[in-house]
């Protein structure tokens, strides 16, 4: 790819960099005589015509964005079939490999930068754009300092393509959100989640979850909380630290409403500690101007125990307008000490004491009897899910039964509810991974795993399950499923081609349910239109509706040399030699004989047999048919 011109303007240079979805190229727009990025989408991917209408749309969205924190797009094109994205050239490096090299940022840095991505996110969703791949790998961080978010337009597009593939989903999982780790609906609030995460990894230096697989990170966004990012790292500020976890809620309603409110909460950090630097140095300088003051002197001042005197003599006069409230004062507090009293003799005044009995495994009507015929009262907690006891019959009581209290102690019993049922969930059409997500989160396991061919069902897609959708079971039931293989497929032999003319070997494919694939023509001394070449060979086992490949015979080329003596050929005659065969008919020489040249002799060839004609200032010299059949 490298040194090869796209769309007669971007001549591609070395390779930057790619993976699953697109590789980048640093190339050179020869119109604008610039330095820009070239993103070359995977060929796997451009098969689909879906992704590839998705892709244009998504990149045409992109392209209209305009954000110094945003790498702009300039070109969507193609050229023949290979898809690719023209971008803003930025020199420096992703933010991933700026923490794998310096570790975590101070909380300055990973502000300003964090400020700069929700700018650009800012920007974007004002417009209707939604990343959906935010991740320190598409943040770029130029020389000075700026930060860039990158690969707008793509992620998208990608999403149903690509998340799917474990090897392309690997690099995105650790920062997707709950709602596309479950495959739910996307909003600007996964941006934010994904933003959250990044900022965990800028002030921690790690992710918030790990794993060995995309499965087991994927349920950890969904389940589990990340470990608070200051015991990590204790310098963090707590209310960064508070921003991090708001942003990284599992529920979208609890996270910033938008990327603008997010960029508040940071700004205001931002801003109270170039406050607090500045009253640290406002201090340092009252200090220093307090040291080179004169000191005072504590000496006593005339008139000051007078004024004293006339403040107490105020107050006493006050005091006496104020001596009716006492008596209210003092009333209710022999309010309330009566009231003490009572409640202390109710609870140590000496009553008999008795046994609690057991009610753990009696029925509701069961447990009431015997504790009234104990003298003692009872109350009903919330009841508890349990499959294993039926529904209310006591499973747990407090006290327990044995202990001796006082008669009218009142009893706490918990009942069952009895087996938790739960509405089981639609999967079919699901993968296994989002199969096994929707589960988990609706209460349930994934259970056995069958297949079976499927004629409109895409492979690894669940085709059945049981029980199915709508069914009340049990909370961690097994959910049985059967996956799609995809239509049945008979391997064919790939036939014999050669020797058979273009129109024979479509005839014969169409038969057997191939298709004719890339043909090429070569020079060959097999008779024109027949095939001298196929691929797969013939006898290899193919599939229906694939396609097999063919090259097709220009006959053979056959050379000549035309002679023409200098007495032929007036002053500046006009020469035009042209050939006529099965590929048509073409002027092959068409000059001007200088003066002074000798004989002229010009290598010609068509392909066997052919017409040659000779013309001399218009005027036809020779015409005869060259190779079988002719000279």
């Amino acid at each position: 790819m490298v040194g090869r011109v796209l769309g007669g303007r971007y001549a591609l240079g070395e390779r930057l960099g790619g993976g699953g979805t697109a590789f980048v190229y640093k190339g050179r727009d020869s119109l604008l005589n610039r330095t820009v990025a070239v993103k070359v989408l995977n060929t796997q991917l451009t098969s689909d015509e879906d992704f590839v209408a998705k892709f244009r749309r998504e990149a045409q969205a992109a392209a209209s964005l305009s954000n110094p924190h945003i790498v702009g797009i300039y070109d969507v094109g193609q050229d023949g079939d290979i898809y690719y994205i023209v971008m803003e050239y930025v020199e420096g490096k992703t933010l991933k490999h700026h923490i794998m090299d310096k570790g975590p940022l101070d909380t300055s840095q990973a502000l300003d930068v964090a400020m700069q991505i929700a700018e650009g996110l800012r920007h974007a969703h004002r417009h209707g754009v939604i990343h959906r791949d935010i991740k320190p790998h598409n943040i770029l961080l130029t020389r000075d300092g700026q930060a860039k978010v990158a690969d707008f337009g793509i992620a998208r597009a990608t999403t149903s393509s690509t998340l799917t593939q474990s090897g392309s989903l690997m690099g995105s999982v650790h920062y997707l959100s709950p709602e596309q780790a479950r495959g739910g609906f996307t909003n600007e609030r996964s941006d934010i989640y994904s933003l959250g995460v990044v900022l965990y990894e800028m002030i921690t230096g790690q992710v918030p979850f790990t794993g060995d697989n995309v499965f087991s990170i994927g349920l950890k966004h969904l389940q589990e909380s990340p470990r608070p990012p200051r015991e990590l790292n204790k310098d963090i500020d707590p209310r960064l630290e508070e921003i991090v976890l708001k942003a990284m809620s599992k529920e979208q309603g609890a996270r910033f409403s938008s990327a603008d409110g997010m960029l508040n909460a940071l700004a205001d950090i931002a801003g109270s500690m170039e406050n607090q630097t500045e009253r640290k140095m406002s201090k340092r300088r009252t200090k220093e101007q307090a040291e080179s003051l004169p000191e005072l002197d504590n000496t006593y001042v005339p008139g000051m125990n007078a004024a004293s005197t006339t403040r107490r003599n105020d107050m006493a006069t006050k005091s006496k307008k104020k001596t009716p409230w006492l008596t209210i004062v003092s009333a209710a507090m022999l309010m309330v000490m009566l009231t003490t009293v009572m409640v202390l003799l109710y609870v140590f005044w000496p009553r008999p004491e008795v046994e609690v009995p057991n009610v753990v495994g009696h029925s509701l009507q069961g447990a009431e009897v015997l504790l009234r015929a104990a003298n003692l009262s009872y109350t009903i907690m919330d009841g508890e899910w349990n499959s294993a006891v039926p529904a209310n019959e006591v499973i747990r009581q407090q006290p327990e039964g044995g202990r001796v209290v006082r008669s009218g102690r009142v009893i706490q019993i918990v009942p069952s509810r009895g087996p938790e049922l739960l509405e089981v969930p639609d999967i079919v059409g699901m993968t296994l991974l989002q199969a096994q997500i929707t589960l988990l989160e609706a209460g349930f396991v994934l259970g056995q795993q069958s297949t079976r061919s499927s004629e409109t069902v895409p492979v690894e897609q669940i085709i059945e399950q049981n029980p199915r959708v709508g069914f009340r079971a049990e909370r961690d039931q097994q959910i049985d499923v059967v996956v799609s293989t995809g239509p049945v497929i008979v391997e064919l032999s790939s036939p014999p081609l050669v020797g058979l003319s273009e129109i024979e070997v479509v005839e014969t494919l169409n038969a057997l349910g191939l298709t004719v694939g890339a043909i090429s023509r070569d020079y060959n001394p097999a008779p024109y239109g027949t095939i001298i070449g196929q691929s797969p060979q013939a006898g290899e086992r193919l599939r229906p509706g694939e396609a097999i490949a063919i090259v097709i015979s220009r006959g053979t080329l056959l050379p000549v040399t035309v002679h023409i003596p200098r007495s032929k050929l007036p002053a500046n005659a006009h020469l035009e030699i042209s050939v006529e065969d099965r590929e048509g008919r073409r002027v092959v020489v068409n000059r001007v004989v200088a003066p002074g040249e000798e004989d002229v002799n010009e290598q010609v060839s068509g392909i066997e047999p052919y017409r040659l004609i000779v013309k001399i200032d218009g005027r036809v010299d020779r015409d005869e048919t060259i190779g079988r059949g002719g000279n």
